[in-house]
């Protein structure tokens, strides 16, 4: 199986009135949203399922990406931050039908850390980076990190 991480790209700072959920991506965030489309399309990498947390940044961040390869986004709270473990991926994953590939769109720290367990190593993922872990069961030491692709070299 292919896990596709994206972290979600540069979002506004909280408003006044505003929660966290609903900080919007800034500009550079859209851009790098849509950089992030045309890259997976480019590569033609597609996938089973997208599923993104449902706070605003990462919706965002996930529909360029579900309209260019024609697919419909679904979001799960397990992805909106503090909830996702390895338990909970492996929930996710089964709930889903087990996929081949799958494009989760989240936050930091969770999938630094998701990722790390995964790998039985340490990852940074920076705003609107992607990461592929390949692993035949979701269960902590079981992947591979097989990328690690900073926006900067999608542009």
């Amino acid at each position: 199986m292919d896990i596709y991480f994206l972290r979600h790209g540069d979002a506004a700072d909280t408003a006044t009135g505003q929660s966290d959920a609903e900080r919007p991506l800034t500009e550079e965030g859209v851009e790098q949203a849509r950089k992030a489309a045309e890259w997976f399309a480019k590569h033609e990498i597609g996938f089973d399922a997208i599923v993104a947390s449902p706070l605003l940044r990462a919706v965002q961040s996930a529909e360029p990406i579900a309209e260019a390869l024609n697919m419909e986004l679904s979001s799960d709270r397990r992805l909106s931050g503090g909830q996702l473990t390895v338990e909970a991926l492996a929930d996710m994953v089964s709930e889903l039908g087990r996929p081949d590939s799958l494009l989760l769109v989240g936050h930091e720290p969770d999938f630094s850390i998701i990722i790390g367990e995964l790998i039985g190593g340490e990852v940074e993922m920076k705003k609107a980076a992607v990461a592929l872990v390949r692993c035949e069961s979701v269960r902590s030491g079981a992947g591979t990190l097989a990328a690690l692709v900073p926006s900067k070299l999608r542009g």
